[in-house]
């Protein structure tokens, strides 16, 4: 994926060994074989979640804190194979993920961790630059990852005149996500965003104004639980740096 264009020769080590340097015997570096990784947490079971990847903290990004219900970690350098991932409620000794990922080089991804309490899932998705890109336009893509919500449509709100981007959505599983994981052109402009049931009916609204500008890639995805109110359901956005 070229979202940022640069790739990949690393010259520092980050703590716990996500990322390291080598160096030949004349202190020129040497190029090593990396991924790239989002942490998502849109997980509404608990404040926060420890995050592993094999036997690395990756909150060591985050100070060392787990990372909070609806925040994310912009993408950390990598080894690209098998890995183990897995996220912890943090002072207890539960294991909401356990799962098996595969990283490949000079490839960027985004982890979700999503659910409520008993139901909690995790999906990874490849991050790609389409085949049509045009720096002229805003990118974006959807996922729903809100608990016990029908399908939904999505719509950005510019000056009142909503534009629906996303239509009849189900709650996400790896194969959906899989699916659905491409960017899609935009305008670039400042943007509300509506999720509404299939009927149109409003679940959710992002009033909080995003400018989504040219050249740039969002994800917008749910997250939360309809009808409640202590996760509600909730309309999520960040940019890919």
């Amino acid at each position: 994926m070229n979202i940022k264009n640069y790739l990949v020769l690393l010259v520092t080590m980050l703590t716990g060994g996500l990322a390291f340097q080598a160096c030949n015997t004349d202190s020129d570096p040497v190029y090593m074989p990396t991924a790239y990784v989002n942490f998502v947490n849109a997980y509404a079971g608990a404040d926060a979640l420890g995050i592993m990847l094999d036997n690395n903290n990756i909150n060591t990004a985050t100070g060392g804190q787990p990372l909070e219900y609806g925040k994310y970690i912009g993408y950390l350098p990598a080894y690209p194979g098998s890995r183990l991932l897995s996220a912890g409620i943090p002072g207890t000794n539960t294991t909401v993920v356990d799962s098996t990922i595969t990283l490949e080089d000079s490839t960027f991804y985004t982890s979700f961790f999503y659910g409520h309490q008993d139901t909690v899932s995790s999906i990874l998705v490849a991050d790609k630059t389409p085949e049509d890109y045009d720096q002229s336009n805003a990118y974006v893509r959807f996922f729903h990852l809100s608990e016990n919500t029908p399908e939904v449509n999505v719509n950005l709100i510019n000056s009142g005149t909503p534009t629906e981007v996303f239509s009849n959505r189900a709650i996400d599983d790896q194969a959906s996500a899989e699916a659905n994981a491409d960017f899609t052109a935009v305008d670039e402009g400042s943007y509300t965003i509506q999720v509404t049931d299939t009927d149109g009916t409003e679940l959710a609204l992002r009033d909080e104004v995003i400018a989504l500008n040219a050249g740039k890639y969002y994800t917008i995805l749910t997250r939360g639980i309809i009808d409640t109110t202590q996760t509600p359901l909730v309309v999520g956005v960040f940019q890919h740096q």
